[in-house]
């Protein structure tokens, strides 16, 4: 019998999943929910696709050595926080792929 429970470790029927649940109660996802954030402190950290692409814009206007890279990312990272409880965009990748 417990073949059929789902993944998530509670006592749901077969089939049914976390976010079914939650599309069911209309809970929006949110930036924390996401795949592509990536954790820093207190409840806040970086979109990892927004910073691949500001980095690679970067380094095509401008090639960085190492050093140069860290200190500019420093700066970048610093300015683009974001909130892990805000809703999350429209790039969401959800943590968990079943």
């Amino acid at each position: 019998m417990t073949s059929y429970e789902p993944a998530s470790g509670r006592n749901l029927p077969p089939g049914c999943r976390d976010e079914d649940i939650d599309r069911e109660f209309g809970r929006v996802p949110t930036c924390g929910d996401c795949r592509h954030l990536l954790e820093g402190c207190c409840d806040y950290g970086i979109c990892g696709l927004e910073f691949e692409e500001a980095f690679e814009e970067q380094q095509a206007r401008e090639p960085l050595a190492p050093r140069e890279s860290a200190e500019w990312a420093l700066g970048w990272i610093v300015d683009n926080y974001r909130d892990m409880q805000d809703d999350a965009c429209r790039r969401y990748s959800a943590l968990c792929v079943r």
